[in-house]
């Protein structure tokens, strides 16, 4: 079994290749989606941190601004006592000093400090000694001195940051005598308060006159690292550092989302500022449980997915191996495989699915020349012999195969009978001939009512082809009939099908016209029958697919037939059937006969006088009376050459035209010969439903109204594929 081993062994290859095609896609897949929505948790971490530094920043700068305003109101109540304005406008230094301290206590103030109305200093809690100093150019003071409570930042010793507070001491009605300024530092006490209130680490810093940074305050320690890169970021431009994707800072090995603002002087100077840090570890560590999750999701779902890629790459290898199989098979002469039951309409798809039609319809035609060769070659198995099949159907035997021609006459002693013919007509080719000048005649093949047919080699192109030349008596008389044909035959040439004998070339040599075609070594559709009476139903629907696919082809063209009989159904060796004369006989007309009035059978000619040519038994009822070939009729004639194939015999004979005419307007029904052969084999149900089918379709093919038969050679074509 090496062929099942390798089949097996090429499925299994594929099975995996589809696999893992698969599984790479859904897993690259699975991977990016996972990035995407890792990615995209990040990005969400980051915006919400963000948003959170901004929230901190303004909270704090609110702290900040709330404190003052504490301050500020403090010491406007205490600058309001009369004693206190007193002593400030009798610039008592040593009452004042002591309103410093007191002051200080009240305000919990670091340090608070007093100046006359000149802004010259009087008393300094911080500093007992200090007095004297002129301090109306500080832009906080000066602000007091004109009558406002004037309030900024300040830094002391580089990295002390605080908080100033400057309010006008006024006489009412009077003015201002005086200016008490008090401080608040900016403490890590502070920034811890900060920090409880913000849920966000924070780094106070100061900038000295040459630009250097120091931490003032922080929740997280002063460490030189801390200074390092609060430093660099405290150096960094406002646009940069403050923007939505602002840099992150890195400490004790901890990633920070950082937001910068600064704090100036009453006068507007950048004196320092503050850091809003979020870790962003801690940030993203609030949506692990969703990055998890997701994460598991896509483990499951590739997990899954990998089932399902194996499962679907089963389901599809499986019509694989079945149509390699059938290949396979097939290659060794088996074509009776299921192959649409067990392909169409699985997992693999449409394509798959079309590709089993199509082998389905291969194995299908396979079997239909395998049928129709047996035919041809294998010896006769009908009851009787030919003599006696002759005597039934009124049809004499033909004693050797037939090529390519419409002749119905007895080709075993053809010479004699072309050659006394010939003489009646002045017509005579003998074998060697040349017609015109490039034909060389090899033997005739056929002859009959419209012509003979010859072998012969085309000496331009060194291939076979048969020349039909037409009976002079068929054109007499009538002076546009070849034209007619000619313009026929233009048409017939249009259409390309296996099925169809293809058209070369037409010409008139000596006042013979004469038209070549493709050569066909095969026998005739009637000399089969002829040899073997009734055939089986399988093989007459092989038949008829071949022949409605020959007729589909010529109808697409609109081309009609007009004269189908088995004399024009050629069963080549290789099992393919071809139709021939297409287009030739329905615009001949006889006219000299057409004088004598319509109507009547010249069982002599084989045609119905005054009516188109043709063959009485095969003619629909309204071609018989005058009517055109049409499509109608083409299906007609088809219909009862199937049925002659069933029955081996034609059950429209009669003694007179009417009772022929008559006859015709029933369609043709099982006759005894069928009924016989069933008879004498029984037939089970399927064959019997089989062989029903096959015989519905024929009369809806044969009935005598055409509105009544199919509307197509196509659509019978689809209604016998499904017989097969």
């Amino acid at each position: 079994m090496p062929i099942a081993t390798d089949s097996r062994r090429v499925t299994l290859g594929f099975t995996w290749r589809v696999f893992a095609v698969t599984a790479a896609i859904v897993g690259i897949v699975v991977v990016v989606a996972l990035m995407v929505a890792s990615s995209s948790v990040r990005k969400a971490s980051d915006r919400t941190a963000r948003r959170g530094l901004e929230q901190s920043a303004d909270l704090v700068a609110q702290f900040l601004a709330g404190r003052e305003r504490s301050l500020a109101g403090g010491a406007r109540v205490f600058v309001q006592g009369p004693y206190f304005r007193t002593l400030v406008s009798e610039r008592r230094r040593d009452d004042i000093l002591d309103q410093t301290f007191e002051a200080a206590a009240q305000l919990e103030s670091q340090w608070v400090f007093i100046t006359d109305g000149r802004g010259v200093l009087l008393a300094h809690s911080d500093e007992p000694g200090a007095a004297g100093d002129d301090m109306g150019g500080v832009l906080l003071i000066a602000g007091a001195l004109r009558g406002h409570v004037t309030t900024g930042f300040g830094v002391s010793r580089d990295s002390l940051l605080f908080q100033a507070v400057a309010v006008p001491i006024e006489i009412p009605g009077g003015a201002s005598v005086g200016v008490l300024v008090a401080t608040k530092l900016v403490d890590s006490l502070l920034a811890h308060d900060v920090k409880v209130a913000t849920a966000s680490e924070l780094v106070f810093f100061t900038r000295d006159v040459k630009g250097g940074i120091h931490v003032a305050a922080s929740t997280l320690g002063n460490e030189p690292e801390l200074l390092h890169s609060v430093t660099n970021f405290a150096k960094r431009p406002v646009e940069t550092a403050d923007a939505g994707h602002a840099p992150d800072l890195r400490f004790n090995g901890v990633d920070y989302l950082a937001q910068r603002t600064s704090l100036t002087t009453a006068g507007g100077e950048v004196v320092g500022g503050f850091v809003v840090l979020r870790s962003r570890d801690a940030e993203r560590a609030s949506l692990a449980d969703i990055r998890r999750s997701i994460m598991m999701a896509g483990a499951i779902g590739f997990i899954f997915a990998l089932l399902v890629a194996y499962a679907a790459a089963r389901r599809v290898s499986r019509p694989v191996r079945t149509l390699a199989d059938a290949v396979r098979r097939a290659a060794d002469g088996d074509y009776d495989l299921p192959i649409r039951n067990e392909v169409s309409g699985s997992a693999a798809g449409a394509e798959v699915d079309d590709l089993a039609d199509a082998v389905d319809a291969l194995l299908a035609d396979l079997r239909d020349k395998e049928a129709l060769i047996a035919m041809t070659t294998r010896p006769s198995t009908t009851h009787g012999s030919p003599e006696k099949q002759h005597s039934t159907s009124g049809v004499r035997p033909l004693r050797r195969r037939r090529a390519v021609g419409d002749g119905d006459g007895d080709l075993s002693a053809v010479g004699q009978s072309i050659v006394r013919i010939g003489a009646r007509e002045g017509i005579e080719i003998a074998a060697g001939a040349l017609l015109a000048n490039r034909y060389r005649i090899e033997a005739l093949v056929g002859h009959g009512g419209m012509g003979m047919v010859y072998r012969a080699v085309d000496r331009s192109l060194g291939e076979t082809v048969a020349i039909k030349l037409l009976r002079p008596e068929v054109l007499a008389n009538d002076p546009d009939a070849f034209g007619r044909v000619k313009d026929e035959l233009r048409l017939a040439r249009r259409i390309t099908h296996r099925n169809v004998v293809r058209t070369h070339d037409i010409g008139e040599c000596d006042g013979l016209p004469f038209f070549t075609m493709e050569f066909v070594d095969g026998a005739s559709l009637a000399t089969v029958i002829r040899s073997r009476g009734a055939l089986p139903p399988s093989v007459a629907v092989a038949i008829a697919k071949q022949l409605l696919r020959a007729l589909a082809a010529a109808h697409e063209q609109q081309v009609v037939h007009g004269d189908l009989k088995p004399q024009n159904i050629l069963l080549g060796p290789n099992g393919v059937l071809k139709v021939t004369d297409f287009g030739v006989a329905r615009l001949i007309r006889d006219p000299r006969r057409a004088a004598h009035g319509s109507g009547g059978i010249d069982g002599a000619a084989g045609r119905v006088v005054g009516a188109t040519l043709g063959t009485p038994e095969y003619m629909a009822p309204e071609q018989l009376i005058g009517g055109k070939a049409t499509v109608a009729t083409d299906i007609y004639a088809a219909g009862i050459v199937l049925h002659e194939c069933l029955t081996g015999i034609t059950t429209y004979g009669a003694d007179t035209p009417m009772a022929f005419f008559a006859r015709k307007l029933v369609p043709p029904m099982p006759t005894e010969t069928a009924s016989a052969r069933r008879a004498r084999t029984p037939l089970r149900v399927a064959e019997a439903q089989y062989t029903g089918a096959l015989e519905r379709l024929i009369a809806r093919m044969t009935a005598a109204d055409p509105a009544n038969r199919a509307s197509s050679a196509a659509d019978l074509l689809r209604l016998f594929a499904r017989l097969a």
